[in-house]
């Protein structure tokens, strides 16, 4: 079951003294791209958070916010040089500007800088306590997302067999029309090589050996049978697990360049040659789709 690289998760863990919420989101990336966003006083763990998403997740871009939050009110702390430096400025402003007014306490408090919680000390036990509350927090929002990019893979697979089935149907119309198709190329090239060279002595063997050659330049067998041989191999891809958007990716830019083959040597009669370019292009604008969709497949 293939995954999407889209999704959303969230995870709370909690205690009588701290709350833990996290949130982490995922969309689509070439690898695994890990973003997070902690507390400045728990920097220390961003290894570990990356370890534990690394766990869970191969592939995509991963946005990780962590909050923290102490029950027991810390108070804030006001930065009282930074409030005399903006007092001295107003001063300043009111005194060489004529400015008038009064200052507005509230207005002061906006300041950048001007108010900052202050920091509650964390004993050894009480980290060792968060760390453990912070690993089920992210444990828990990493299970959602994983569910919610499984739902997502779901709809994609279901998508891309659409896309799979309709590529089949073309292959084999194409298929249908190249049978005999081999031996009416050498008859014509024959036919017409002996009318071109009617008064020339030309060896009979030699004759039919370069007709063969002409023919079977336009022989498209062997890509038609690559084309089948792709599509299993997708197949198998979409009903395994792990790492499969590259893979088939990559047997999609095969499926193309066998596509973009049998174009380039369809040379049949009139209305085969049509029906096998009509083919040929539906194949290409079927893989197109298949390529949209697999760029969010993990």
């Amino acid at each position: 079951m293939i995954h999407s690289m889209t999704g959303y998760g969230r995870g709370q863990w909690q205690e009588e003294s701290w709350l833990c919420r996290v949130e982490v989101k995922s969309v689509n990336h070439r690898y695994l791209d890990i973003h997070n966003r902690l507390p400045s006083e728990f920097s220390s763990l961003d290894g570990k958070v990356r370890k534990w998403v690394q766990e869970r997740i191969k592939r995509g871009r991963i946005d990780l916010f962590l909050k923290i939050e102490n029950a027991d009110d810390p108070g804030f702390s006001l930065n009282r040089p930074l409030l005399e430096g903006y007092l001295d400025a107003l001063r300043l402003l009111q005194k060489d500007y004529s400015i008038g007014g009064n200052v507005d306490p509230s207005q002061l408090l906006r300041m950048p800088g001007l108010l900052a919680q202050e920091s509650v000390p964390i004993s050894g036990a009480q980290l060792s306590l968060l760390e453990a509350g912070i690993a089920s927090a992210v444990g828990q929002a990493l299970s959602d997302l994983v569910t919610m990019r499984r739902t997502e893979g779901q709809v994609l697979e279901v998508e891309i067999r659409q896309h799979l089935d309709a590529l089949e149907t073309e292959a084999q119309r194409i298929e249908t029309q190249s049978e005999g198709l081999l031996e009416l190329h050498r008859d014509r090239l024959k036919a017409r090589m002996e009318t071109i060279l009617a008064e020339v002595d030309v060896d009979p063997a030699r004759l039919l050996q370069e007709a063969a050659h002409q023919a079977e330049r336009g022989d498209i067998r062997e890509e038609v049978s690559r084309l089948f041989s792709h599509l299993a191999q997708c197949r198998v891809l979409l009903s395994g697990s792990g790492e499969v958007g590259k893979k088939i990716d990559f047997m999609m830019q095969e499926m193309n360049r066998e596509a973009n083959t049998i174009l380039s040597k369809n040379s049949g009669l009139a209305d085969r040659r049509l029906d096998i370019t009509n083919a040929a292009i539906t194949i290409k604008t079927e893989i197109e789709k298949i390529r949209e969709q697999i760029q969010n497949v993990e």
